[in-house]
């Protein structure tokens, strides 16, 4: 911010004049030359671009040797994001067998996650969730939509046992069996 000689008002750095009696800011080339909205402009682009490339980094795996609040953060954020990417498939218009192979792909590394103890009934839930999301996708792609919302319904009932799984976790951690 710069102060008008004159009026004694404050200004934005990249104004040229003061807006209350309009004389004109010299020139101060050790003074940004970016004005503070610019600033708060590039810091809100970055921030934008910080967060776009956080959601595509991939989630660290749970640690499969203790169970802790770490694992449990890790192996639910795997869920959350897993269930979102499936809800954007099963969202579009027409479901193509790439969208099924990535449904399937979401299942088999589910399977082959390593998970402490404490979670495996969780891992057994989100399995099923996603063998269910799988077949409910395959039916809708066959236009069989009657029998994929009996599969939806299966679907929920199977994430609520997985949430219900995850809340025991949660209760008992850090000294889970």
């Amino acid at each position: 911010m710069k102060r008008c000689k004159v009026c004694n008002k404050l200004a934005d750095n990249g104004e040229k004049r003061c807006q209350q009696c309009g004389t004109e800011f010299p020139y101060d080339p050790k003074k940004t030359p970016y004005s503070e909205r610019k600033i708060a402009l590039i810091f809100l682009l970055l921030l934008l671009a910080f967060l776009f490339i956080k959601q595509k980094m991939p989630l660290p795996l749970p640690d499969p040797t203790t169970c802790s609040r770490a694992s449990y953060r890790s192996f639910k954020n795997i869920v959350i994001r897993t269930h979102r990417d499936t809800m954007f498939i099963l969202n579009e218009n027409y479901i193509s067998s790439k969208n099924l192979s990535e449904i399937m792909s979401f299942r088999k590394e589910a399977e082959a996650m390593p998970v402490p103890a404490c979670l495996e009934p969780a891992k057994a839930a989100y399995v099923d969730y996603l063998k269910t999301i799988y077949y409910t996708a395959v039916i809708s792609a066959w236009n069989g939509y009657d029998s994929a919302t009996v599969l939806a319904q299966n679907a929920v009932t199977q994430l609520d046992l997985l949430n219900a799984h995850l809340d025991q976790v949660k209760s008992c951690l850090p000294n889970c069996p």
